[in-house]
């Protein structure tokens, strides 16, 4: 359904407009005019979010962002032709004012073709009706301004107003289905054991970055939502923002990670989708919330993601005292092992326990697996049976895994004298 303003007019502005033909001839519409007015477009308008250096629009726009504005002049009833009024904003960033979209709709042109209808006069917007009293333009949101905005025409100490709505970029309150599809809420990023290094030695001063080149985590993720009923088109480049609200998440474009941001604009397209991008999750891992806004629509709360801390270093020393040890058949506390992060953190990890012997069935050992202590715990002692001599020694793999695969110092057993 059209707006319709007796005695009023839409939302204009005369800031940005460029230099076309005056409006110079005519007469004021009197005390005894009316004007009718008539947009295009039916609904509210859409504002952009992203201005270039010198303050204009910049990237695709979501429509509709701009509309024709159709004004009927008369004159005691009669049709107003030569009168003409004036039309401004309140306020006056909200909405700029340009020649009709459509040049060849009713009232864009002087009946002989001499230009528009609207246009600029000694500083102010001025509209003249043609032979049948109609005069047109188009109003036009080129701000990140949104609201309700106030158009204002005057004639003879008369004025009227209308409104135009201006939304903020992004998703109408009436969108439905707004998500961040790829992760979930509460959903668990567990360690990959690439960077994982072996030591038998003293822990060293430094392990690295937690975010090491070509082996950071991550999922790709992308927004997506449902546009109201019966209007499919305003989710065609409709921007929404995505951050990552901990230090331990980021989000990229690429899946390496290797040019990490906090905060990601992306657009959606004619089916609701935005491009794919990653969330990315540092080594030093915890839990990692990302926020979504897309104009009037927020994810809340956005997904918390928990991100395991990646184990880089696998520790196995033997125990002072126990690098030689006589046979026995009960159990002696042999070996310490130690998982750390990047930041030289003891963290849990879960491992399996086998030997590597030169000899048969040297060392026993009591369980295949077992769960490496986290930090301000007691570090895990793992006590074997030297059941018979010769050498031997502790591997130890991340659980139901193969590699890497950490091996202690060679432990030795000789028989009781």
């Amino acid at each position: 359904m059209q707006k319709r303003v007796i005695v009023g007019c839409v939302a204009v502005s005369s800031a940005a407009v460029g230099v076309f033909s005056c409006v110079a001839d005519g007469h004021p519409l009197g005390t005894n005019g009316a004007v009718e007015v008539v947009v295009s477009v039916d609904g509210p308008l859409f504002a952009t979010d992203l201005l270039d250096d010198h303050g204009d629009p910049a990237g695709p726009r979501q429509t509709p962002f701009e509309s024709d504005v159709l004004l009927r002049i008369t004159e005691d009833d009669e049709v107003g032709h030569g009168a003409f009024v004036q039309v401004h904003v309140e306020p006056p960033e909200a909405l700029t004012v340009g020649p009709a979209l459509d040049t060849e709709g009713e009232g864009a042109v002087h009946e002989d073709g001499s230009g528009p209808t609207c246009s600029i006069y000694d500083g102010a917007f001025r509209c003249r009706g043609n032979a049948e009293g109609f005069a047109r333009f188009s109003i036009r949101s080129a701000a990140d301004w949104s609201g309700e905005a106030k158009v204002v025409v005057t004639w003879a100490n008369l004025e009227a107003d209308a409104d135009v709505l201006v939304l903020p970029a992004g998703l109408p309150e009436d969108a439905s289905n707004f998500q961040l599809i790829g992760i979930s809420d509460e959903e668990v990023i567990p360690p990959t054991f690439q960077a994982l290094e072996c030591s038998v030695d003293a822990l060293p001063g430094d392990l690295g970055t937690k975010w090491p080149d070509g082996r950071i985590r991550s999922r790709e993720v992308f927004v997506r939502a449902t546009a109201p009923v019966g209007k499919p088109g305003v989710l065609e480049n409709a921007p929404a923002i995505v951050e990552s609200l901990d230090a331990e998440g980021a989000l990229a474009t690429d899946e390496s990670c290797a040019d990490r941001t906090t905060r990601l604009r992306v657009l959606l397209d004619d089916k609701g989708e935005s491009q794919r991008f990653f969330a990315c999750f540092s080594d030093l891992g915890g839990e990692v919330r990302f926020g979504v806004q897309s104009g009037e629509k927020i994810i809340d709360p956005g997904p918390t993601v928990l991100a395991e801390p990646e184990p880089r270093l696998l520790r196995i020393t033997v125990l002072e005292g126990q690098q030689n040890i006589e046979t026995s058949t009960t159990p002696e506390p042999m070996f310490e092992v130690s998982a750390y992060d990047v930041s030289l953190r003891a963290v849990q990890m879960d491992v399996d326990l086998s030997t590597e012997e030169d000899d048969p069935n040297v060392l026993e050992l009591f369980q295949a697996s077992l769960t490496l202590a986290p930090e301000n715990a007691d570090p895990v002692i793992v006590s074997v049976v030297p059941a018979s001599a010769g050498t031997a020694r502790l591997v130890v793999t991340p659980r139901l895994l193969a590699e890497p695969r950490c091996v202690s110092d060679t432990v030795t057993v000789v028989d009781v004298p």
